[in-house]
Formats: C-alpha cells, structure tokens, sequence
C-alpha cells in the first residue's frame, strides 16, 4: 500500500509531467490554471490508489530486468532496498491481468494463468509479497485490497481464501475474460501439499530451499511456465544462487548493486540517500556486505567481532549507583537438558547509549530441566524487581520445565518482573519483527567497536565465545553461542527502552516494590515471593 502524501506527490508530478510543466512553474502560472491542476491531481491521486499498475515508472535496473523477459528461469540478485521484490510483484500482476504496457519486450501470456508466489514464511509472505501485490498485511482490512501492484478492479475479492489475516489464494480477472488464480505460499510448507498444482508463474521472494524450488518447478513443467526469483544472496554460492550465478542453461540474471541505483526514484523522491548508504554499511557484518550492497553472493567466513582491545572494565571500577540516568535488565539464554542456561546482568545509561555486561551466571544443564537451579539466582534481594527478557520459546508449554507449565508462567509465579513479550529485533523498514540472530550480532558489534559495549573482566565465558565467534561462507554462526545470545537479548532490551531505571533503594526495599506491583496469589497462605525467597518464614 502507497501512504496518501506518497500518491498526492506523485500524482502531481504525474500532473505537471503530462502538461509539459515543472514543478517550480506551479508558483508562478496563474491562479486558477494552477487550481485546475491541483484538482486534477486529486483526481490521479484516487485513481492511482487502486491502480498502481497504470502509473508504475520503473528505475533502469529494473528496465534491464524487464528486458529478460523471454527466458524461462530469471533472476535478480541484487542488494538490498534497491527494488528487487516490486520488480517481480509488478511483472507478476502484468502476467494475472494481461494489461502489459507499450514498453514491455518480454514474453506474454494471451489467456489466463495461474501463478504461485512464494516466501520465507507466512510473515514473510504477508509483509512483503502479499502487502506488494494486493496492497494489504491482513486481508480483513477491505479498504486496503486493491492498494498494491493489482488493479483493485481484477481482483475477486469473493474468492479469496485466507486464513487469517493472510490470502492463501484469490482469483484475478484476466484481459482474456477469464480468472487468473494466484496462490501464496512458504518455504517451510511440506512440499508434498504443493504437489497436483500446474503452474504458468512460479516467482520466488529471497532464496528457496532446494527441495522447494524443485518442487515447484517440476508444476511448471507442462505449462512450459515462467520462473521468478529475487533475492540478496545471503546464504552463499549454493542451490538456486549457483544455478544463476554460473549461468545454467536456461537461467539469466542480472546484478544490482547500490551503484547502479541511484538516490531518487522516477518520481524525484528521495530513495537511498547517500546518508542511509553509508549508515547501512556500517550496520552490515562485514561478511555479508558484498551481497547486501552489491547483491554478490557471500563467499567469505571468519570471525565476527574482529576487535584488538576488547573494551572490559574491573568490578568496582564504576559506581552504578552515582549515575543519574542508570538503568539494568536481566536477559536468559535457555537451555534444555544437559544445555546450559546463561543469565545477563546489564546496566545501561541511555543518554549515552553505553551499555555495561555487569555479570554473567552460567549455569550447566542436568539430565532434566530444573528451572529452580537458576531461578533462585533471579530471587536474589539485589536484582529482585530488575526486568527480565526471555526469548521466544519461553512461552512453549513444558519446554523447559518438567510441568506442563512454560517457562515465562514459571517465573511469574514467582512474581518477577518478566517483560511481558518475547525479545525480538525491532521491526525493520517494511514493518517486518525477526528473531534473526545477525541484527543483534551486528548491534553488539558495533557498539564493541567503538566502546559503548562494555564487558566486566569477570564475565570469562563471554569473552572466551566472543573471541572464537565465526560465521562460515553460508552464514551459520558457530558455537558455543550461549553467552552472546544472553547478551544479545539484552542489549535488544535496552536498544528498545525495556530496561528500566535502577535507584538507590536498599534491596528489602525493592523487594517489597516489587511485591506490590502484583496482586497476590495464595500458596498455602504465603505470597510466591515470599515462600520462594524464604520458605521459612
């Protein structure tokens, strides 16, 4: 979905464009024809909003994509935010409706068709693919449906499957007179429920599983169908990137890098600045650099915090409790049976954006899980009432426990003070949120680099992983990884203000402030707190 300042732009320049005008001209020609104008933009404007596809101006790159179009496996391996996926999502809803433009060379489907888009999962696919092509995240939002790359007018929206927020299929009207059918799908679907499908377009969204791609493309086998691919080649030279990338028979790519974009899309907008350039490869490992601004596929591996003097400081050395602005969070790297579970004490100073890896506490696995063997360190009077960040699985029933309990119903019934959402890195520029454990990585090292990631000299087991850290050339982190990992969340806790101010109440003080913050619940006539902390009592 186009936002309603982005359309009102465009439609003006698309305006001015069309009447041989200028921008700077709308000052100085007269009142009333400039009037006539804006009028007329507000007209393009709201037909422009379901109709995408009529005014879309592609860049050069994706001219150059476009100009591929008669060979039957094609692909865009690209950098990233330089357009690859509104390439194939436009190509795609030319392909449903027939309504292909003056300029287009490629290849033409004269009747309609049917066409499966895939991506990296449900999420994934309703974010990017599904929010491309029919102009909506949640399909129950109507007035959004038809905001995408599909006129709203070819899609039959009483056909639509869905489950949930998100279309699993949805019949598109064709020039021809009959439906085109789209079909969405994911990578981690059992390809065995793909199978019976006949396909005319199959258009891939980031690097399939090998199993996948195959599958999908044995259904377009008998239709002699089309395939599309973009993606930022992340996982190195293997698979499909291999296949493209040495130029197999019947596959044809081009390479987009940041080079071949330039700062301003075809409507004079701002697009990737030279100042979110250079932010963003700041922001990169540096392995996955040269496919994520030149879209070449990662061929190297090494270590991950690549630092000479490792930024650490003494116990004692600084005084929290002097710090106006302090505040700490505790984070917990799960572990399983015979795994070891990691807990991470940090103190963060947010005007200054430093962060200080207090203590870490490792505690080794048994045959079972028994979450008490660290719970007892959380209870402790002086970190009592301190947040605390668990990673997704905690909420997974009996995962980590030997009950039918999560791990996060545990620890409330303790009555710490457990963040209520699972840590996740913030959502991206598409509004996507992740566990991908390469943004945190990459957080930690940057702030390591420059010293605003500090580590106290006790916390040995962190910096024995830390200086091992590698990644290898298909972007697998190595192990052991427990100890970055509590880290991680963390400083993901803090990056996005979970942390919480820290005072110089003494510790029965903030045992109490803590009790008070929940109702309490009657265990045999004690407070949780109370009898865990001290059944005696």
């Amino acid at each position: 979905m186009v936002h309603n300042d982005v359309l009102i732009a465009r439609a003006l320049q698309y305006a001015v464009d069309e009447n041989n005008l200028t921008i700077d001209s709308l000052k100085v020609i007269p009142g009333p024809l400039r009037q006539q104008l804006e009028d007329l933009s507000i007209d393009i404007a709201n037909d422009m909003k379901y109709n995408q596809i009529k005014y879309f101006r592609p860049f050069e790159h994706q001219l150059r994509f476009f100009k591929t179009g008669k060979s039957e496996r094609r692909g865009i391996l690209a950098a990233n935010r330089i357009g690859k996926t509104v390439s194939t999502c436009y190509e795609t809803a030319m392909h449903l409706t027939g309504n292909y433009p003056d300029w287009w060379q490629g290849y033409r489907f004269n009747k309609s068709i049917t066409c499966m888009v895939a991506g990296e999962g449900w999420s994934q696919v309703a974010l990017v693919l599904q929010n491309e092509l029919l102009g909506t995240q949640d399909i129950k939002i109507i007035e959004n449906i038809g905001t995408g790359a599909i006129p709203r007018t070819n899609i039959v929206t009483d056909t639509m499957r869905n489950d949930g927020a998100n279309c699993i299929g949805v019949e598109i009207k064709h020039k021809s007179g009959a439906n085109s059918y789209l079909l969405f799908a994911n990578y981690t679907q059992e390809v065995r429920q793909l199978q019976g499908f006949k396909l005319n377009l199959a258009v891939f969204d980031e690097q399939p599983p090998d199993d996948f791609f195959s599958e999908i493309v044995t259904r377009t086998a008998t239709t002699q169908g089309k395939v599309l691919c973009s993606f930022t080649p992340l996982k190195g030279l293997n698979g499909l990137v291999s296949k493209f990338w040495n130029k197999e028979e019947g596959y044809e790519y081009i390479r987009v890098s940041w080079d071949d974009v330039p700062e301003y899309d075809p409507w004079g907008m701002p697009f990737l600045l030279m100042s979110t350039r250079k932010q963003l490869e700041k922001d990169y490992l540096p392995h996955e650099r040269e496919a994520r601004i030149a879209g070449k596929p990662v061929m190297g591996k090494g270590a991950v915090f690549q630092i000479q003097n490792w930024p650490t400081y003494k116990t004692g050395e600084i005084d929290f409790t002097r710090m106006l602005n302090i505040q700490r969070v505790i984070a917990l790297d799960l572990g399983l049976v015979n795994d070891k579970t990691v807990i991470s004490l940090v103190y963060w100073e947010p005007n200054e954006k430093t962060a200080y890896l207090h203590r870490q506490i490792v505690v080794q696995g048994t045959e079972e899980a028994v979450p008490t063997q660290y719970i007892n360190h959380l209870l402790r009077p002086e970190v009592f009432g301190t947040p605390i960040v668990l990673p997704a699985d905690a909420s997974t029933q009996g995962r980590y426990t030997m009950s039918s309990n999560s791990i996060r119903e545990l620890f409330e019934s303790y009555e710490l003070n457990v963040y209520d959402k699972a840590i996740m890195n913030p959502p991206d520029l598409q509004g996507r949120v992740t566990n991908h454990k390469a943004y945190g990585v990459n957080q930690m090292r940057q702030m390591l680099e420059v010293g605003s990631l500090m580590i106290n000299e006790n916390c040995t087991h962190f910096l024995s992983e830390a200086q091992n850290y590698f990644v290898d050339e298909k972007g697998r982190f190595s192990d052991p990884d427990d100890c970055i990992d509590s880290c991680r969340y963390a400083i993901l806790a803090c990056l996005q203000g979970i942390a919480e101010p820290w005072d110089n109440r003494t510790p029965a003080e903030r045992m109490r402030a803590q009790r008070d913050r929940y109702v309490t619940r009657d265990y045999g006539n004690k407070p949780a707190w109370k009898k865990a902390y001290n059944p005696n009592e």
